[in-house]
């Protein structure tokens, strides 16, 4: 039964959760039912999770909680338990009643059939929770029916910790392995609520979240019924992976105990107190923010780990296994995915060259100068014999407040960061015979930097009215990307009806195997988010550039110089 007008109960173990039901309205087309706060795992720190089975009694879940992010901020959350949030349609009378038991059966649950997206959150490992979207506009808007579930994991300090095991336990990557958990809570007890069995889970994840998604899709151990997997703004290669023992975790690990043991007497980071060690952790962040030199992030973690190999070693394991070719995929990066990363004020072409050394270390004097070449300085000047017709290209736009070289700077580290280990997860995926691949550009321009920036394409995909409100240009991309994403989702293997959106064939194949690099550009033109009034284009076809093949191939023959210890194959 509906226990009120606005709560909703399910019957699972033995016990009740209950939940409210958000009636459909002008901006949620659809009654979604929310469940928030559900255990899946309790912690200590630097351990393994342990896995926990809901509970017995009744969970009142009806209302987010000062608890529900993983705390890496001093805000009073405690450390345990992990917990995940539900959301789905809400069912219609008339259905066939679900496995809820009596509670359900006037309210008509779909008895297994709402095909299931489990969703991991950004935020660079350190920062975020997983109600940091509107799922439950995902949901309402979706053109199908569907179930959505948001977990919890631990980050920065907590859940990444890497560089030494003295007393800290089995620390490396521990937010991967809670993420595992929580995902197989989810096939375990998500048909109590009305998935599908024995359906194919989709992955989904965003930006950090999507790196951990192809991390979880190229791990020997494969995620159960995890065959189709959604990765916006992020790959496995993305970034850095190191090694657990790599000189940057090391280095970070001795600047947390430097700061912890400046803030109190207790010299153990096992038992010293919650806000000291996360106040810590955020000032190894803030000694490294500039440089992107992120602290706290997964590393390759050896045998029996979730990252046991470089990831690309692992890709090579994967394609060689064949599981490549059982995996559908949408992935895809938005146009200028660096602008909220990099320093504003750099000015000059040896502050460019800087940027990358510090983060790339291991590029040699060589590699610096086809970078150079790759992306040329826009303050050279055109009398000089180092000018480049295409410097313009990297030339701040007019009225542009920044550094001279901050679009040149954003775009080589988007496509360093981004872009291309994104094109580089879709050709090794089309490459191996993969069952589908799907890729996108999110091109819609919003404030503050009039840019398509990095997780610009979230509430667009949510169809989140409280951010689309006026802006008709971005609702009809919303429509198109949300309608997507869901059908994606709910087919059972993944694949769409190609006039809905062609598959990637890679240009990047020799021979007659190459394609035409084919990808949807959603929101093109579209400037509503920016203060402006173009509508733009909902969504087109366009294929890969010349200069895009370029920057990737630059680009992927420098992955192995950011994983593992960082050495060149051919040292």
């Amino acid at each position: 039964m509906v226990v009120s007008h606005d709560t909703v109960s399910v019957s699972i173990n033995g016990g009740t959760i209950v939940g409210k039901r958000q009636p459909a309205s002008r901006d949620y087309p659809k009654a979604v039912d929310v469940f928030y706060g559900i255990p899946y795992a309790t912690v200590e720190r630097f351990q393994p999770a342990v896995p926990v089975n809901p509970p017995v009694t009744t969970l009142e879940a009806h209302s987010t909680r000062a608890d529900q992010p993983c705390p890496t901020t001093p805000q009073g959350s405690p450390e345990t338990p992990l917990t995940l949030n539900v959301f789905r349609t809400a069912p219609r009378r008339g259905t066939t009643a679900g496995d809820a038991g009596d509670d359900d059966d006037r309210a008509g649950v779909n008895r297994g059939t709402l095909p299931v997206i489990v969703y991991f959150h950004g935020g660079a490992f350190n920062f975020g929770d997983p109600l940091e979207r509107d799922f439950a506009s995902l949901v309402a808007w979706a053109p199908t029916d569907v179930l959505v579930v948001t977990a919890s994991y631990r980050l920065g300090v907590l859940g990444f910790l890497a560089g030494g095991s003295d007393g800290l336990g089995q620390t490396a990557n521990l937010g991967l392995r809670d993420q595992r958990l929580a995902f197989e809570w989810v096939k375990h007890w998500a048909g109590a609520f009305g998935a599908l069995r024995d359906g194919e889970v989709t992955l989904m994840g965003a930006s950090a979240g999507a790196h951990a998604v192809g991390h979880h899709l190229l791990c020997p151990v494969p995620l159960p019924s995890h065959a189709k997997s959604i990765l916006e703004s992020g790959s496995p290669t993305a970034r850095s992976v190191l090694s657990s023992h790599h000189p940057r975790p090391v280095a970070q690990l001795a600047s947390l105990r430097r700061h912890a043991a400046a803030r109190h007497s207790e010299t153990s980071l096992v038992v010293l107190p919650l806000k000291d060690l996360l106040d810590a952790g955020l000032d190894v962040w803030a000694d490294n923010e500039d440089s992107v030199c992120w602290p706290f992030q997964p590393v390759v973690d050896g045998p029996g780990g979730v990252v046991p190999r470089p990831p690309l070693a692992l890709w090579a394991d994967f394609v060689a296994s064949g599981r490549a070719e059982d995996h559908s995929v949408i992935t895809g990066f938005c146009s200028n995915e660096g602008t909220q990363f990099v320093p504003v004020n750099a000015a000059t072409n040896d502050e460019f060259l800087s940027f990358f050394h510090t983060l790339i270390p291991a590029l040699s004097a060589d590699d610096l100068a086809q970078l150079e070449t790759l992306y040329p300085d826009p303050t050279a000047q055109a009398s000089s014999a180092s000018a480049s017709p295409k410097a313009s290209m990297y030339a701040n736009p007019p009225g542009c407040r920044h550094g001279a070289q901050f679009t040149r700077l954003q775009t080589a580290y988007g496509h360093y960061a981004y872009v291309c280990p994104v094109l580089h997860t879709a050709h090794t995926l089309a490459l191996a015979g993969a069952r589908a691949v799907y890729l996108y550009e999110y091109a819609a321009l919003s404030s503050p930097f009039a840019a398509a920036s990095h997780g610009d394409q979230a509430p667009v995909v949510d169809h989140d009215m409280a951010l689309l409100l006026h802006q008709p240009g971005l609702q009809a991309v919303a429509n198109a990307m949300n309608s997507r994403w869901i059908t994606f989702a709910a087919a059972p293997d993944g694949m769409l009806d190609e006039a809905l959106w062609p598959p990637f064939e890679t240009p990047f194949a020799d021979g007659p195997a190459a394609g035409d690099g084919r990808l949807l550009v959603f929101g093109g033109g579209n400037d509503e988010a920016a203060g402006g009034v173009a509508r733009g284009t909902p969504v087109a076809t366009r294929t890969l550039t010349d200069a895009e093949k370029e920057q990737c191939r630059f680009w992927w023959q420098k992955m192995e110089l950011s994983q593992g210890m960082c050495v060149r194959a051919s040292s």
